[in-house]
């Protein structure tokens, strides 16, 4: 669980740093990297996800 909250509070400060740099030079790539975070993010608590629900089924 600690490993979970990790991981989102380094990608929304890596999302508040792209929207921040975004804001500031207006250039698209920065929103770009915040989609491709966002789709790495939902890729990796997926995996968390289905290591858990593995983890619980092998433990009974």
């Amino acid at each position: 669980m600690l490993t979970i909250r990790l991981i989102l509070i380094l990608v929304l400060i890596a999302m508040f740093v792209l929207l921040g740099a975004y804001v500031s030079t207006k250039n698209k790539k920065y929103l770009t990297y915040i989609l491709v975070t966002i789709k790495y993010l939902g890729f990796t608590l997926a995996a968390i996800f289905v290591m858990f629900l593995i983890s619980r089924v092998i433990r009974f």
